[in-house]
């Protein structure tokens, strides 16, 4: 090839290059897909979910956009257990111990009320425990049969023991009783003396085969841990001409300890 064809030859490529380049530069610059508005009720595009609604669920065509599980009334939010009131506990767990008692604490075992008479609870105001005290060996309960035989000097002289000491460990409101026999032309002292025991109580009644009925001789008058009834010649004559059963009670009102009583007649 001469000089001359070559020099053609590379004319025509300049050219060509030339010519492309013009092309590229006059074409408009590509835009950006515009999103697609998503309107609630109608379907969004075929082969998946609408643009910019992150975290939706892929869609077939055709089916309308996945609606949210609806809560059922009265059951927990996420992330924890319901308190009364509607309010999570902290960190999203109830409370501990169940609903709390009257006051804001808890109840004990986890109830929600104080129940009398459930271990631990406190004895009700007042008031004492009732039932029937513990009896003891006389010869053992010397805090109490020693002062009665002092007190019975004063209470119930000349007269004589009419069936044996009694003697008990009292909590307030326990009573231990002891049955006699009324006899007709005799007169009775009753006496009694708590150590520990504050308030010492005596009745006297008669006992009948009739449940229920059991009419009172009399009750004492005394305050104190030393109780009398027909004490200091005042003592008691039955007004049955024939012999009748008969039964004491002591009883402690107030206090704790051991109560001795004796019955004394001539």
């Amino acid at each position: 090839m001469t000089r001359t064809g070559l020099f053609i030859v590379l004319s025509i490529a300049t050219v060509a290059m030339i010519g492309c380049g013009d092309d590229k530069q006059n074409q408009p610059p590509p835009q950006s897909p515009q999103p697609y508005a998503y309107n609630p009720g109608q379907p969004p595009p075929p082969g998946g979910y609408p643009p910019g609604q992150p975290g939706a669920y892929p869609q077939q065509p055709g089916q309308p956009p996945p609606q949210g599980y609806p809560q059922q009334p009265g059951q927990p939010a996420p992330g924890g257990y319901p308190q009364p009131g509607g309010q999570p506990a902290p960190g999203g767990q109830p409370a501990p111990g169940g609903q709390p008692a009257p006051g804001g604490q808890p109840a004990p075992g986890g109830l929600p009320f104080p129940i009398p008479g459930m271990p631990g609870q406190p004895a009700p105001a007042g008031g004492g425990t009732g039932g029937t005290a513990q009896a003891i060996d006389p010869n053992v309960a010397a805090l109490a049969t020693a002062p009665l035989g002092i007190y019975a000097n004063t209470e119930a002289p000349g007269m004589s023991k009419e069936g044996p000491v009694i003697a008990g460990n009292f909590q307030a409101g326990q009573t231990m009783e002891s049955q006699f026999t009324l006899q007709p032309g005799r007169c009775y002292t009753l006496l009694a003396v708590g150590a520990g025991v504050t308030e010492v109580d005596l009745e006297m009644m008669y006992v009948t085969p009739i449940p229920g009925l059991n009419p009172s001789i009399g009750k004492d008058s005394t305050r104190g841990n030393q109780a009398s009834m027909g004490g200091r010649g005042n003592c008691i004559k039955p007004l049955s001409p024939v012999a009748a059963n008969a039964k004491f009670i002591v009883t402690a009102r107030s206090g704790a300890g051991m109560i001795a009583a004796q019955l004394y007649a001539k």
